[in-house]
């Protein structure tokens, strides 16, 4: 870091940081004793999965403002986030918009630092699930990286060896010194070692988790799906092999968690209902609880009308096999209309519910929303296969979801058709719309972009697909 300081009074941070789902008791400690009772280490963690999602993270400009514009799923005439809209990512407007992501996501990493080197100290003789508490530190630090590395840096594959050079600092240690930048390389291989040490740390998890989990659960080992958990690692360790273009390694992790039982998929009668504010007890590896998920995307998307699907948005769910001619199930449980002074109004009710009502809410899962889902593993597994050549295997993966989505499966399609790559990124479309992740889809296949602002297609390149630093990061190091 150069001369944004990350690094603010965790006292502070943490005073007051109020319930989380009910399960952590108050506490109103200065730093020097939080760390020397183990309730003082989980309201730590608890604060830092509060501040996970507050607007300029994963409460709405990580998760899916930026991401969605950026890969062209929603538009918007925003002032400066047209620029963001329309890719024009060199602009200073640009630069601005983004700068609160970066300055929230290291401040939060330096959190993260404070419980782990402050655990250093410590062991399972000081505290009985010292391990869950590394292992989520750790794991939460890896996945803030990963995203700061993928939306500020040229993809790994890129030939601008220069930029590939510096891709962003890699923050370790609670401390004011400047951390320099680390390659992208490096980055991947810190971001793999922090979550393969997560993983050593939650093995807990095989049993802290049950294969049917009914929600309700207390004290820090219940609710594990809201916290950085086994399944969660193993997941990211997929999603980052995945990303990198290492496909035997995400195939391997991704494995892991789709046999480790512990998730399915929802059943089609819940398609409509399950990822409305919710963290869904079946289907989310990892998700984060909040009760205000939708308020700030709500008023830019309902009531403001600043963030709109584009043109011609629904025509990724065409589809000719599905439950009726022409028709993805998917379109009409996550989408509908709405009327806005008397116009009719296409909305994505994905992650919040029509009306913002939080009372409408029933029980049977958490509110909040996923950071990482099961149908991700299974995409990951038929991409690997069908780069090894094993197109069958690859299909019946494919078909995995696509069949709990109520559509025909592609082996009953048409006789002898073997599935491609764009059959999965399809999908993978729509499944994961609203979700944040298919500008990345995009960008780790350096795929050229159809920009609905500018009425046109721009090529595949570093510049479309590498955020603008903050400004005071370009100062000489």
């Amino acid at each position: 870091m150069k001369k944004i300081l990350l690094l603010s009074c965790v006292s502070l941070f943490f005073l007051g940081c109020g319930n989380f789902l009910d399960i952590n008791p108050e506490s109103e400690v200065v730093n020097d004793d939080m760390f020397s009772t183990a309730e003082g280490v989980e309201d730590a963690l608890y604060g830092v999965y509060m501040s996970m999602v507050k607007e300029d993270m994963y409460g709405g400009d990580m998760s899916v403002l930026i991401p969605e514009l950026l890969g062209q799923n929603f538009i918007t005439d925003d002032g400066y986030l047209t620029y963001v809209s329309s890719l024009n990512l060199a602009a200073p407007s640009a630069r601005y918009i983004v700068k609160d992501m970066w300055i929230a996501s290291y401040l939060i990493i330096s959190y993260l630092n404070n419980i782990i080197d402050n655990l250093e100290n410590k062991s399972v003789k000081d505290f009985k699930y010292y391990n869950l508490y590394r292992g989520e530190a750790l794991g939460l630090r890896a996945a803030i990286h990963f995203d700061l590395l993928r939306l500020f840096a040229v993809h790994i594959k890129s030939t601008d060896e220069n930029a590939k050079t510096e891709a962003i600092p890699y923050v370790t240690k609670y401390t004011f010194k400047v951390t320099p930048f680390s390659s992208v390389e490096e980055v991947y291989a810190k971001i793999i070692a922090d979550l393969e040490e997560a993983e050593k740390c939650l093995s807990e998890d095989e049993t802290l988790m049950p294969d049917v989990r009914k929600g309700k659960e207390t004290g820090f080992t219940g609710a594990r799906e809201l916290h950085f958990n086994l399944y969660a690692a193993q997941a990211m360790l997929a999603r980052v092999y995945w990303m990198k273009g290492d496909l035997s390694n995400a195939k391997r992790y991704a494995d892991k968690v789709i046999r480790s039982g512990k998730f399915r998929f929802e059943s089609i009668e819940n398609l409509a209902t399950f990822m409305k504010r919710r963290v869904s007890l079946s289907e989310t590896i990892w998700g984060l609880y909040t009760t205000k998920i939708s308020s700030y995307l709500y008023d830019r998307h309902v009531v403001k009308m600043t963030l709109t699907l584009p043109s011609g948005w629904n025509s990724i769910y065409d589809d000719s096999q599905g439950p009726l001619p022409g028709v993805d199930k998917r379109r009409s449980a996550w989408f509908t209309t709405l009327d806005n002074n008397g116009q009719a109004k296409n909305i994505c009710t994905k992650i919040m519910d029509e009306k913002n009502d939080i009372s409408a809410y029933t029980s049977g899962a958490y509110l909040g929303y996923s950071m990482i889902r099961i149908p991700e593993m299974y995409y990951i597994m038929a991409e690997a296969l069908l780069e090894e050549g094993d197109s069958k295997g690859a299909r019946v993966y494919l078909d995995s979801v696509v069949a709990v989505r109520g559509m025909i499966k592609f082996a009953d399609r048409e006789v002898g058709r073997e599935i491609t790559l764009d059959d999965i990124m399809n999908e993978r479309r729509k499944e994961l719309f609203g979700e944040g992740q298919w500008w990345f889809c995009l960008k780790r296949l350096n795929r050229d972009v159809y920009v609905h602002a500018l009425g046109t297609t721009l090529k595949g390149s570093d510049n479309i697909y590498t955020l603008p630093l903050p400004s005071e990061e370009l100062d000489p190091r």
